[in-house]
């Protein structure tokens, strides 16, 4: 069974509604790892190598294909496509009807994509969805950016000699799943001198 949680958006216009919409709440990342175990455990022949190889000659073909543009449509799942924006500081708006926009830079914004209907019938079938208990969460602009929640954790850290997921989240205004992803990132980052100590629930950050 899967969980959600319902939440306010902020009213920028002040308006005086309040605008409310259900979230998935993620536990979380599934991996390729991940994938093989679970092709493993369907009883495929394959082994891992041959799985992890596949997947990633589909990756290959998937960008070899996508970036001489053409879509790539995998049947059950869906169909992936390229969106492109300008990369230069010439606008986008036509000065006259004899305005041919030149030559331009353009770049990969972004990759689409548009879920096959099949698959989105078997999810609406099989996802079994139950509310997390608790109010409305409100949804609110962030106090701090990255670099200044880094900074603000690191003089944390040195006062108090750790900082947990809690402490973290509470001081930057950021919901439990955002400020455990975002420890992570702080973790895996070389350069970055938190890290974490322990395990759940008594883990701890420090430096």
């Amino acid at each position: 069974m899967a969980n959600y949680i319902l939440k306010e958006m902020p009213d920028m216009r002040n308006t005086g509604k309040r605008t409310v919409y259900p979230k998935m709440e993620t536990y979380s990342q599934k991996t390729l790892d991940d994938l093989v175990k679970y092709i493993r455990q369907s009883g495929t022949p394959y082994d891992p190598g041959t799985i992890k190889g596949v997947v990633s000659v589909l990756a290959d073909a998937a960008v070899t294909w996508l970036s001489n543009g053409h879509t790539v449509k995998i049947d059950g799942l869906g169909t992936f496509s390229l969106s492109l924006n300008f990369d230069d500081k010439k606008g986008n708006e036509l000065q006259d009807n004899r305005d041919k926009m030149g030559y331009r830079h353009v770049k990969v914004k972004s990759l689409n994509f548009r879920p096959d209907e099949k698959i989105m019938r078997k999810l609406r079938d099989e996802t079994d969805l139950s509310r997390v208990e608790g109010d409305v969460v409100q949804v609110t602009k962030e106090r701090y950016t990255k670099e200044e929640r880094l900074a603000r954790t690191l003089q944390y850290i040195e006062q108090h000699g750790f900082i947990t997921l809690t402490e973290y989240a509470n001081m930057n205004g950021l919901s439990r799943t955002v400020a455990s992803r975002e420890l992570k990132a702080f973790t895996n980052d070389p350069q970055c001198p938190i890290k974490a100590k322990g395990v759940a629930p008594h883990k701890a950050w420090v430096i």
